[in-house]
């Protein structure tokens, strides 16, 4: 693992700790999402990268970021999370206020009942074997990789919410907050997950970076699931495994091989225009 000094305009291949979410953004190197938007439209990739935000809309609440730091980095909970006792509502002037304060700047805010939400959905976790022992086994937490793509010379980069790989377990694991675990057990492909929010893309670009960086094929994703609606009283939680078998059958190899290939054609072009046309209506 990498510990020299670290240009995001001219990354180095390897795997490092440490990097947090803004530096990973920065790294000059395609990312799953990047790959996505240029399938839509190779101009939506530079807007995204270009296009203002509007600050008045970032602070709404991400429990899933939440959940993230709270099971991977519970080291920074503290540092990220801010709780705010003195209301149930956030349409109050004190909770903006609270929002808005210098020592919350950059923090996800929680109401109150949001956060003991939080904690029934961490503990939640922690109770099934399955997901426990994909949470504990050895392993990196929220690691950044980037890799060198030499056939088409790009830099790819992923940043896996558990890479087992180096502690001897060939898998990667992403952790989703859903509003249904039942979403994610359905045969009908409008309906799941890894169709539906293009998932079986990201496992599959994912599996194929790590294989380019650590040298051998790696052949199976986990998704964390941890549903954020209660059954019975109870948040429930699952482990589903998707292998590399499986994701090239769905098509999802092809696709991300020709995001791929039309990314490092654009990029050697310059060439980022496109427009898109209507679907076929019936």
């Amino acid at each position: 693992m990498s510990k020299n000094k670290f240009d995001p305009a001219k990354p180095t291949a390897g795997k490092f700790l440490g990097h947090e979410q803004y530096l990973y953004r920065s790294v000059d190197a395609v990312a799953n999402s990047d790959l996505l938007l240029i399938e839509r439209n190779p101009s939506d990739y530079i807007w995204n990268r270009e296009a203002p935000s509007d600050p008045s809309k970032t602070g709404t609440i991400d429990l899933g970021t939440a959940i993230h730091t709270a099971l991977l980095e519970p080291e920074l909970f503290a540092k990220s999370v801010a709780i705010y006792t003195a209301t149930k509502s956030r349409d109050t002037v004190k909770f903006a206020e609270f929002e808005q304060a210098p020592e919350n700047e950059g923090k996800i805010v929680l109401l109150e009942k949001e956060y003991d939400q939080l904690r029934l959905m961490v503990d939640s976790a922690h109770a099934h074997p399955t997901m426990r022992r994909f949470l504990t086994a050895n392993g990196d937490n929220e690691c950044s990789i980037y890799a060198k793509d030499e056939e088409r010379g790009i830099m790819r980069k992923i940043r896996p919410d558990r890479d087992l790989i180096g502690g001897g377990i060939p898998l990667l694991c992403d952790l989703k907050k859903t509003a249904s675990i039942e979403d994610w057990r359905e045969g009908v492909r409008w309906r799941n997950p890894l169709f539906k929010f293009n998932y079986g893309h990201t496992a599959a670009y994912y599996m194929d970076t790590a294989s380019i960086h650590y040298g051998e094929q790696i052949n199976e994703y986990a998704f964390l699931l941890v549903q954020s609606t209660v059954e019975m009283g109870k948040y429930p939680v699952a482990v589903i495994t998707v292998t590399r078998e499986e994701l090239q059958q769905y098509g999802f190899f092809d696709r991300m091989n020709a995001n791929l290939d039309k990314y490092a054609e654009c990029r050697k072009s310059d060439n980022w225009y496109g427009v898109e046309r209507f679907p076929v209506f019936r």
